[in-house]
C-alpha cells in the first residue's frame, strides 16, 4: 500500500474519531479502469459547506485537501460558506457568502444538519437526502468516480482587463432524458483571515488568526445555472456551448482563481460531469 493511500486513510480515521466515532470508514482505494466511460473520465465535485465560525470545519478542510491530493484533477473541491457559521462578526468581518450558496444550503439542508458536512456530485443517499459527512467523503467519492462517464466537458477562458470570458462545452455520451443545466462558478484559493478552530493538530485554538481559506466559492451564474438545451433526450456527440463573461471584483485575485463548471439534471440536481480550469493558465 502506497504512502499516499496511508495518509488519506490516516486523516479520514482522525476525522471519524472526532465527529463520527461509531461509523466505519471505507478508505478510497484508487483502481485503474473505473469510470472512464470509454471516451471520458468521470470527475467528481465535493462541496464542503463551511464557515469561519465553525470550530470543526478546519479539520474537515484538511480531509478535502488530502482527497484532492490523492485524486488530483479527477476531484474538484468547492468550499461553500453559507448559513449561520458563515455570518460576519466584529472579530471575523470577512463575508464569503454568496447568494447561490445560501440557496443551496437551504435547499439541501446542509448547515441545518450541522457543519461540517458536504455534497458529493449532489447524489441522493435516500430520497431528498444529499448530505455526506466528512467521515464518508472518501468512500462516497470513490463510488462516484468508478461510475461510467455520461458526458465530457471542456473549459476555455481568456482574462483581459479584469474581465473573464469563458466558453464551456458539454458533449453527452449517452442520450440522457431530462432537463440539463450548466452551473458556472468561480472559486478562489489562498485567502487569509480568522477562523475558529478546536483542533490543536490543525492550528491555534480557539481561533486561527491567519487561516488560509481554499476553494472559496466567489461567483455563480445564478443558483441553478442556465438551461443547456431543449433537446430531450439530449443528442449524443452534439457540442452544447455556454459562454459566460464576468467582471472581477477587487478582492478576487485572478492568479488564485479557478473556473468550476458542472452539468446536472435539473430535476434530481445530480451532477453528470464537472470540470475545473485556472482563470489564468
Amino acid at each position: 500500500m502506497s504512502m499516499k493511500i496511508l495518509r488519506v486513510i490516516s486523516i479520514l480515521a482522525a476525522v471519524s474519531f472526532l465527529f463520527y466515532a461509531c461509523e466505519k470508514i471505507e478508505p478510497p482505494y484508487k483502481e485503474d479502469g473505473g469510470g472512464s466511460g470509454g471516451e471520458a473520465e468521470q470527475k467528481v465535485l465535493l462541496e464542503d459547506y463551511t464557515g469561519h465560525d465553525c470550530v470543526n470545519c478546519p479539520t474537515a478542510a484538511i480531509v478535502a485537501e488530502q482527497l484532492k491530493e490523492f485524486y488530483g484533477d479527477k476531484l474538484v473541491v468547492m468550499a461553500v460558506h453559507a448559513g449561520f457559521f458563515a455570518r460576519p462578526k466584529s472579530d471575523m468581518p470577512q463575508d464569503f457568502r454568496t447568494e447561490a450558496g445560501e440557496v443551496w444550503d437551504g435547499f439541501f439542508g446542509v448547515s441545518a444538519a450541522g457543519n461540517p458536512n458536504g455534497l458529493v456530485n449532489r447524489m441522493q443517499r435516500a430520497p431528498g437526502d444529499y448530505i455526506v459527512s466528512p467521515a464518508e467523503w472518501g468512500s462516497t467519492i470513490d463510488i462516484e468516480m468508478k461510475k461510467e462517464a455520461k458526458a465530457k466537458m471542456t473549459v476555455h477562458s481568456d482574462f483581459e482587463q479584469n474581465t473573464l470570458s469563458s466558453t464551456i462545452t458539454t458533449e453527452f455520451l449517452y442520450p440522457l432524458v431530462g432537463t440539463y443545466h450548466v452551473l458556472f462558478c468561480i472559486t478562489q484559493d489562498s485567502i487569509i483571515g480568522p477562523q475558529m478552530n478546536n483542533d490543536n493538530n490543525v492550528g491555534d485554538t480557539p481561533k486561527i488568526e491567519e487561516y488560509v481559506f481554499m476553494h472559496v466559492l466567489r461567483y455563480t451564474n445564478g443558483a441553478w445555472g442556465e438551461r443547456l438545451t431543449d433537446d430531450d433526450p439530449v443528442v449524443t456527440g452534439k457540442k452544447y456551448v455556454l459562454e459566460v463573461t464576468v467582471n472581477f471584483e477587487d478582492e478576487w485575485v485572478p492568479e488564485n482563481c479557478h473556473v468550476v463548471a458542472f452539468v446536472f439534471d435539473q430535476e434530481s440536481k445530480t451532477i453528470v460531469q464537472v470540470e475545473e480550469a485556472d482563470v489564468i493558465e
